[in-house]
C-alpha cells in the first residue's frame, strides 16, 4: 500500500522521496538558525539528519520511507516549536456587524466567493468554549467550507464572562442575547428566513430560542451533538445526580466558575488520550496537517472561558438533575420551553462515541419537536470529532451542505431595515 506524503507524491515513485517544498524549506531554515543561535547547541539539532544517514545505509524502501519522515518531523518540530499556537485558529476573515455589550455578531466573507443561497445561517457556539471552534484553521473551518459552498454563515460571540456577570442565568441567552443576533442578521441580510446551527449547548440554545420565541422564519435547525434527554448523557448525568449539592456549593463558593476547571474536567473525561497525546504528537510530527490540528485542539481546551456562576447552578439543577427541558417543564423568560412549538426542519448529528453527549440522550431530540422534517444522522466520532475531527468535512459537514442546500434555496426578504451598530471589519488573510 502506497504511502501518501504530504506534496501527494507517493512512495512508488522514487523521484518524489525527498522532496520538500521550498517554501517551507526557506521558512524553516531562518527558524533554524534562530533556533541555534538561542539554544547554541549544533548537535542535537542536527541529529534527524545523521538518523536519515543511517536510514538510507538500510537500502530497503521502509528506510527511505522513514527518512522522508524523520526530514519532515525535523522541520514541522521546529516550526511547532517556535510559533505562536494562537495564531493556528480564527483565521478566516469577518466583519463585525453587531455590537451590544459582550455581544457580537460577525459576518465571515472568503474574496470572490459568492453567496448561492439567501438564506444565512447562523452559528452558535455553547458556554465554555470561544466561537473560534466554528473556524479552527484553514481546511478545518467550518465558516470557510460554508462560504465555499455557497452559504453565508454569521457567528454569535456571546463574550467572555466577568465578575459582574455572576447573577447571568440561561434566560438571558435564550430570551435576550440570541433574539439580538437573529434581528441583527436580518437586518444585515435583509432576509427574514434563516437557518440555525448549533453544536452540544449552541444546539439546545437554538432550539429553546425558537420553542419560546415562536420564531417561525427560523426555517432550518442543524444540531450538533446536542443532548437533550440528561438523564442519558451516562457519567455526567449520573455524577448531577450524586453530587449537584456539592457542585452548587463549589459554584457558589468560586463565583464563574473558572475556564481552566471546566478544561481540566474535560480531559478528565479522556484519561488514556491526555497521557499519550505528546506521544501521539511525536509519532506523527511528520505530518504537517496533524501537528496544525494537534495545535488547533489544544487552543479549543486550553482556551475555554469562564461559565457564569448562576447560569452553571441553573443548568446543573434544571437540566441535569431535574431533567426539565426533555420533561417540557423548563422556563424560561416567564415562559415554559415546549419543545414541541419547534416546527423548523431539523438536522441532528451524533458521535458513536461521544462521552459528553450520547447518541441517546442526542437521538431523543427526535421525538420531542414538532417538526415534520427530521433526520437523525449518526457518525464514527467523538465529541469534538463530530465538529472538527479528521472525518468531520466528510461525515458531518458535506451531508449538512448538501441537507441545507436542499431547504434553502427561497427566503422571505425583509420588510424593514434600520439601522444597526456601525459594523467593524478584521481582515486576516487565510493562509494555507
Amino acid at each position: 500500500m502506497a504511502t501518501i506524503l504530504r506534496n501527494g507524491a507517493s512512495n512508488d515513485n522514487p523521484k518524489f522521496l525527498f522532496a520538500v517544498e521550498p517554501g517551507r524549506r526557506t521558512r524553516v531554515r531562518w527558524r533554524y538558525r534562530r533556533l541555534v543561535a538561542l539554544t547554541r547547541c549544533h548537535t542535537a539539532l542536527t541529529v534527524p539528519f545523521h538518523m536519515i544517514g543511517t536510514l538510507l545505509q538500510r537500502g530497503d524502501w521502509r528506510g527511505r520511507i522513514e527518512a522522508q519522515r524523520a526530514l519532515l518531523r525535523f522541520l514541522n518540530g521546529l516550526d511547532w516549536l517556535l510559533r505562536d499556537p494562537k495564531t493556528v485558529v480564527g483565521r478566516t476573515p469577518y466583519t463585525t456587524i453587531f455590537h451590544q455589550g459582550k455581544l457580537e455578531v460577525r459576518r465571515y466573507h472568503l474574496g470572490s466567493v459568492k453567496q448561492r443561497y439567501p438564506v444565512p445561517i447562523v452559528l452558535v457556539p455553547p458556554l465554555m468554549v470561544k466561537p473560534f471552534i466554528y473556524d479552527l484553521y484553514p481546511g478545518r473551518s467550518l465558516v470557510a467550507f460554508l462560504l465555499e459552498r455557497g452559504f453565508q454563515p454569521y457567528v454569535v460571540d456571546f463574550g467572555e464572562p466577568d465578575e459582574a456577570d455572576q447573577i447571568v442565568r440561561l434566560d438571558q441567552y435564550v430570551v435576550e442575547w440570541l433574539p439580538a443576533a437573529c434581528r441583527a442578521v436580518r437586518e444585515d441580510s435583509g432576509v427574514e428566513t434563516l437557518s440555525l446551527l448549533g453544536y452540544c449547548m449552541g444546539g439546545v440554545f437554538c432550539l429553546m430560542y425558537v420553542a419560546v420565541e415562536a420564531d417561525h422564519d427560523v426555517r432550518n435547525i442543524v444540531c450538533i451533538a446536542t443532548p437533550v434527554d440528561m438523564s442519558k448523557m451516562g457519567i455526567l448525568a449520573w455524577v448531577a445526580k450524586l453530587a449537584g449539592k456539592q457542585v452548587e456549593t463549589l459554584a457558589h463558593t468560586l463565583g464563574n466558575v473558572p475556564g481552566g476547571l471546566s478544561s481540566t474536567a474535560f480531559r478528565l473525561l479522556t484519561p488514556m488520550k491526555n497521557l499519550t497525546r505528546y506521544t501521539d504528537l511525536f509519532l506523527n510530527l511528520w505530518n504537517h496537517e496533524y501537528v496544525t490540528g494537534f495545535d488547533a485542539m489544544n487552543q479549543w481546551v486550553g482556551q475555554f472561558i469562564d461559565y457564569p456562576r448562576d447560569a452553571f447552578v441553573q443548568f446543573t439543577r434544571e437540566f441535569m438533575q431535574q431533567n426539565k427541558l426533555a420533561r417540557g417543564q423548563l422556563t424560561l423568560g416567564g415562559k415554559v420551553v415546549h419543545l414541541r412549538n419547534v416546527h423548523s426542519n431539523v438536522l441532528v448529528f451524533a458521535g458513536k462515541t461521544d462521552q459528553v453527549a450520547p447518541p441517546a440522550a442526542v437521538r431523543a431530540l427526535l421525538g420531542k419537536v414538532g417538526s415534520k422534517d427530521k433526520t437523525f444522522l449518526l457518525v464514527p466520532a467523538g465529541h469534538m470529532g463530530i465538529l472538527a475531527g479528521s472525518q468531520a468535512p466528510t461525515q458531518v459537514w458535506e451531508p449538512m451542505a448538501r441537507w441545507l442546500a436542499a431547504r434553502s434555496r427561497r427566503a422571505k426578504a425583509r420588510q424593514s431595515r434600520h439601522a444597526i451598530a456601525k459594523p467593524a471589519t478584521r481582515m486576516q488573510a487565510a493562509a494555507s
